[in-house]
């Protein structure tokens, strides 16, 4: 009889450990997505410089060191911020640049079919709702007023392999086009597609009713056909 009250005493104890260990585990994702949640909406609003890790603890209700704890440093914050939200519109635009090879079957893809791999995931990213079409707005509208320095870290962590593929895919295309052309056209499409979504509230009002920012597959499909004429037409103007 002892030697089962200690085994149910000691299986107990383990259950008990294991429980702990979960919420533990459970209540650390929540505080480190909730100071996400925090450093997005401060960084949206302020930017890198107007950013500190006290001010996003706060606001997520835990204290500077929770916020150390999970990130070290407030720009690892914000990478990992930028991460979470990049990361998989990133790996969507990845994912249709590929199918759309494969349907290819070794052809060079189209202008349109390659901006299409580009552009079309960030329409599903803020089709989700419209706290997301806005958030994700801000965060553009404010990567526009950032420092350099910080911009190429940007740049170069999630940006980096993307360019480079889809340049590759604009060399097959184009395959008489200079490599300063088709940055420079490149530089032109991305402009034109980031500006687009941070000015989409202005919309609206600049058409007086006309067009509607939230009719956002409609602005979507406009803007690749949009960029797709205007990368070929500077490339024939040039030649």
């Amino acid at each position: 009889m002892a030697r089962k009250l200690a085994l149910f005493k000691q299986t107990f104890k383990l259950i008990t450990v294991s429980i702990n260990l979960t919420q533990r585990r459970r209540n650390g994702i929540e505080t480190k997505e909730r100071l996400l949640q925090s450093t997005e909406s401060l960084f949206a609003s302020g930017g890198f410089a107007g950013l500190t890790m006290r001010e996003v603890a706060s606001r997520s209700r835990t204290n500077i060191a929770s916020a150390h704890y999970h990130f070290g440093s407030k720009e690892a914050m914000v990478l990992e911020m930028l991460k979470t939200r990049i990361g998989p519109i990133n790996a969507k635009r990845m994912k249709y640049l590929s199918e759309a090879k494969e349907a290819k079957a070794g052809k060079p893809l189209s202008t349109f079919e390659i901006f299409r791999s580009l552009i079309l995931p960030i329409g599903e990213e803020i089709s989700k709702s419209a706290h997301s079409r806005e958030s994700l707005a801000q965060l553009v509208a404010r990567s526009f007023t950032e420092p350099a320095g910080f911009i190429q870290k940007m740049h170069k962590r999630f940006f980096g392999e993307l360019s480079q593929r889809f340049m590759d895919e604009l060399r097959l295309a184009h395959p008489g086009a200079s490599d300063e052309d088709l940055y420079w056209n490149l530089h032109f499409v991305i402009s034109s597609m980031l500006g687009a979504l941070a000015q989409h509230r202005r919309l609206n009002d600049f058409s007086e009713g006309t067009c509607r920012e939230d009719e956002v597959g409609n602005m979507i499909e406009r803007q690749i056909v949009f960029v797709s004429n205007g990368f070929e037409g500077g490339l024939l103007h040039i030649k």
